[in-house]
């Protein structure tokens, strides 16, 4: 160990021997000792990594051993939780590597009340060593186990009632991800990571953070965290935090995490609710009663770059995110008349309810009316519900639309023709919810579940296909970032014909459930929509959004 350890150990065991010999007060910082010294990855990086995110918490104190097989029951007598990025990978891999009292010690230290955490490859050794299978978790199995390239991967939460996930929100990372790890039966997954069949994965959700009990004790292997790079990102530092305390004192501190104590409510009654961060507002919804239409912006990442556009000069009647039908019996509910300065159809919103709760997640309720200038009955109602997931440690976050529209009296929902129809127009087919990026995007891409949208696919900067989900992403001051729609399969024409436009001048997609035809309803009749939209950093492939419509379709 290093010598500022052997003079921790000493103070801590003549405290352990002495004061505190009941048990250490609740104030007392964690005492974790972080085995290294050999890995198959880069040790001389990742463990210097892993002390300081525990160190700047403030309630950690780490040493190091490089040494383990030299560990006692005395030497490990004033720690809470042994720290493992340490392997034997392609060296010495029996039990024997260790000798009989690293063992012992090891084992007992656990079993007696104690925690142990494994971080990546900290437990691939000893294939012969029951004991250590059990405690581990999970490690890399020759002829079974495999990973393709590092690569960008969603990590979701199974288990959102364990002390050490409970409140985290699913989060983004660039790491290393391990297909079929061995595993042993009593662990209990408490999160996974989507692994990519184009990311030479098996198109399955991977165990990713497990945890069990080990006698009276804890046990917790989090199989992110390949490199520093990864262990910077906001989830794994949240996740390591969480399983450090937990696996050494068996609970998790009620504070908030790092992520989340930056942001805050920001409403202006009547005409705006924000969640602002350190950098601006991550969204905001505007729906103050002189608009045309309630509507969302901006919705920018965490570093405050801005993703939609509100009122370009091209076409001042968008607005970021929003719905708007194009014409109900022939009125124009979507365009601005130059002579009045509004749409000859008009929308009203009342019965506005916002709800805020712990985690920065938002739910927004309200009853529109739509109706032909001038007339004061409406021929359309829709009563809306949005649901706002909290951030996640990297800045995704979820929409959730359902729209009961019900007809007063007989309606035709319709759309410029498109062309092959009578005074069809190449710009046909738009109507519904719809989005509006930014022209600051560059390297822009459209994808949908079924792949990317092929430039042979568009038809004077326009697509229109049928999917149930799509992904429009590019570079937003260099930085990729994008936001997805999912189509619930229970919408009508489900799969929704999409209207897509990349061009010089514009970045726009919706789907567009009119685009192919319109659709009338009769007196009382009623229309469900329900879409989820997901803004996240980087560029989705086919297989994420894929399997993201499948949690919304669930």
């Amino acid at each position: 160990m290093r010598p500022r350890t052997e003079l921790r150990c000493a103070a801590a065991l003549a405290a352990v021997m002495g004061l505190f010999a009941c048990g250490a007060p609740p104030d007392a910082p964690i005492r974790v000792l972080l085995l290294s010294g050999q890995n198959n990855h880069d040790w001389k990086t990742t463990t210097p990594k892993l002390e300081a995110i525990l160190e700047e918490d403030g309630r950690f104190e780490v040493d190091i051993t490089g040494s383990p097989g030299g560990l006692t029951s005395s030497s490990l007598e004033p720690y809470d939780a042994i720290l493992s990025n340490w392997n034997a990978y392609g060296n010495e891999v029996s039990p024997s590597a260790w000798p009989e009292e690293a063992r012992r010690a090891t084992l007992e230290f656990v079993r007696g009340g104690k925690g142990h955490i494994v971080v990546h490859a900290g437990s691939s050794s000893f294939e012969g060593w029951d004991d250590y299978a059990r405690l581990t978790l999970a490690a890399w199995k020759n002829g079974r186990s495999s990973h393709g390239p590092i690569h960008e991967f969603p990590v979701r939460i199974d288990d959102p009632l364990h002390p050490v996930t409970a409140g985290l929100a699913p989060f983004t990372i660039r790491d290393e991800l391990w297909n079929r790890p061995g595993t042993v039966e009593e662990a209990k997954i408490l999160a996974s990571s989507f692994s990519a069949p184009d990311m030479e994965g098996t198109g399955e959700w991977e165990p990713a953070v497990l945890a069990g009990r080990y006698g009276k004790g804890r046990s917790l292997t989090i199989l992110l965290g390949h490199d520093a790079e990864a262990m910077d990102n906001l989830g794994f530092r949240a996740l390591l935090l969480r399983a450090v305390e937990w696996a050494a004192r068996g609970r998790v501190s009620p504070r908030e995490e790092a992520a989340e104590s930056s942001w805050r409510w920001q409403k202006t009654d009547g005409a705006a609710l924000a969640l602002v961060g350190a950098a601006g507002p991550l969204w905001r919804f505007n729906y103050d009663r002189g608009l045309d239409t309630p509507y969302f912006h901006p919705l920018t990442t965490p570093e405050g770059r801005t993703l939609t556009w509100d009122q370009p000069p091209d076409h001042i009647w968008h607005h970021g995110l929003w719905f708007s039908w194009k014409f109900i019996n022939g009125v124009n509910y979507w365009e601005i008349d130059p002579k009045t300065g509004r749409p000859a159809g008009r929308a009203s919103w009342t019965n506005v309810k916002i709800e805020t709760g712990g985690g920065f997640g938002a739910k927004i309720s309200m009853d529109l009316a739509y109706r032909p200038a001038g007339e004061e009955a409406a021929v359309l109602t829709e009563r809306r519900s949005i649901e706002i997931s909290a951030p996640s440690p990297d800045g995704t976050y979820a929409m959730d639309w359902t729209c009961t529209f019900r007809a007063v009296r007989e309606v035709v929902l319709d759309r410029t023709p498109i062309p092959g129809e009578p005074g069809g127009q190449s710009w046909g087919g738009y109507a519904g919810l719809s989005l509006r990026l930014t022209g600051d995007m560059a390297g822009r891409r459209a994808v949908t579940i079924d792949g990317p949208v092929a430039e042979s696919e568009m038809r004077e900067e326009r697509y229109r296909g049928r999917h149930a989900a799509l992904d429009y992403s590019g570079l937003v001051n260099g930085t990729p970032a994008g936001v997805a729609i999912l189509d619930h399969p229970g919408n009508p024409r489900s799969p929704t014909p999409w209207y897509v436009i990349i061009s010089a001048e514009m970045s726009f997609f919706s789907p567009a459930l009119l685009c192919f035809e319109p659709m009338t309803l009769r007196p009382g009749e009623g229309l469900t929509l329900r879409y989820r939209v997901i803004v996240h950093p980087g560029r989705w492939d086919a297989a994420r959004l894929d399997a993201e419509y499948r949690r919304f379709a669930r």
